[in-house]
């Protein structure tokens, strides 16, 4: 390979990354009919529709990308060349990246070349731009991992049960409320007029709020949980409760769910559902 062919391919390159950045709907002439390519969680793939549908998809996730192009280092090595870099960008949901302390922004793509056209394109760079995978940063990082929405959901039910059993006791309610995040959006539907402790709650100590009035109004007589359904954020708690109020001496029987969002290891939204309309009778 010549100087000239090797210049002519790395200003190929600059031009790709380029074209990445704006957009640039001329950026499939750069590459062979059946370039084979490669993005982590996409797989590999070959042609230029498979391009498009990744651009197409990346494109769902991620609103602007910037690729430090005076920045790039280049490895040739006959038609392969390799590329390290930093990217900075912002997600649809509008989160930058990198942070600068976990997520760097850094990559390594090698390219291919079939004359001045790209055959082969491999792009290695952690698609978990803005750190979502919490549970994968403490391990890398050695810290405590946090606790999964599955493990948050049982300790609640732990909790409840041991406040259930001693509400006047400070720990109790100070456990319950330490799975609590600080900023926690806290509500249960229904007549607030009537009922006095439903309604919406903020922050962690709005839910102890919560707990210290329930427990003057209401005495707990049976809560059995069905099941407990958990993915990677959310974790809903099913089952059958029956409360009796003081006030008026009626039993509350409900089916109710519990849906909680848990982010590093905290319940940061909470939503009881339950039958309403039989509470309100009750009271």
């Amino acid at each position: 390979m010549t100087a000239d062919t090797a210049g002519q391919r790395l200003e190929t390159i600059r031009s790709y990354f380029r074209k990445v950045d704006e957009k640039d709907p001329t950026l499939s002439d750069l590459f062979t009919d059946d370039v084979r390519f490669f993005f982590p969680k996409f797989g590999p793939a070959q042609g230029k529709a498979a391009l498009a549908r990744f651009s197409e998809r990346f494109g769902r996730e991620v609103a602007s990308l910037v690729h430090d192009l005076d920045g790039l280092v280049f490895t040739v090595d006959g038609d392969r060349i390799a590329v390290e870099g930093q990217e900075r960008g912002v997600t649809r949901g509008g989160v930058s990246w990198p942070d600068g302390e976990i997520s760097q922004g850094r990559f390594c793509t090698v390219f291919e070349f079939d004359g001045p056209l790209i055959r082969r394109i491999h792009i290695y760079v952690d698609p978990d731009f803005t750190n979502a995978d919490q549970r994968r940063v403490h391990l890398f990082r050695e810290d405590a991992p946090a606790a999964t929405p599955r493990e948050v959901a049982e300790r609640y039910l732990q909790g409840m049960q041991a406040f259930r059993a001693n509400p006047t006791a400070p720990e109790t309610l100070a456990e319950l409320l330490a799975l609590f995040d600080e900023d926690a959006d806290w509500s249960i539907d229904g007549d607030v007029a009537r009922v006095p402790w439903i309604g919406p709650r903020r922050g962690r100590a709005g839910v102890g709020d919560f707990f210290r009035e329930l427990v003057t109004h209401v005495e707990p007589r049976r809560f059995e949980v069905r099941t407990i359904l958990a993915d990677d954020e959310t974790a809903v708690i099913l089952g059958d409760l029956a409360s009796l109020v003081k006030a008026t001496g009626r039993l509350i029987e409900s089916a109710f769910a519990f849906d909680m969002t848990v982010r590093d290891g905290r319940i940061t939204r909470y939503r009881m559902f339950e039958d309403s309309h039989a509470v309100a009778r009750a009271v």
